[in-house]
């Protein structure tokens, strides 16, 4: 049996651009902001946004940016 070559274009969003999407928005970041620190276009997210797993990756992002994170280490 032959393996052929998979057509057509790479995925724009990788587990790497979703990932960084995740963090900017926790971080407070519009949807503008994190968009191009990502490295994609606002259509494209909102594209992706039909997609399950990205969607909800996206709203846990947007549901813990209501959530205080405290450190507990002490610096001296």
């Amino acid at each position: 049996m032959e393996i052929k070559k998979a057509v057509g274009r790479k995925p724009k969003v990788t587990y790497k651009t979703m990932h960084r999407l995740a963090d900017a928005i926790q971080h407070n970041a519009t949807i503008n902001e994190a968009c191009r620190y990502a490295g994609i276009s606002r259509s494209t997210f909102f594209l992706y946004m039909n997609n399950e797993v990205f969607a909800e990756k996206m709203n846990d992002a947007r549901e813990n940016q209501k959530k205080v994170f405290f450190s507990f280490r002490t610096y001296f």
